[in-house]
């Protein structure tokens, strides 16, 4: 399932393909308006 929904967070799992990144801004913008974090598990880093 391409996403995962919870009281405390939502998951998304997002290829290594051109739409990508498109996808991760469209992700990345609400997410920064409601105080959310990003996490990479490759690289393990989270963005804030």
């Amino acid at each position: 399932m391409p996403l995962s929904v919870g009281i405390d967070h939502v998951i998304t799992h997002l290829s290594h393909a051109d739409r990508a990144g498109p996808a991760l801004v469209t992700i990345a913008e609400p997410a920064a308006r409601h105080g959310l974090a990003l996490h990479d598990p490759q690289l393990d880093e989270t963005f804030s």
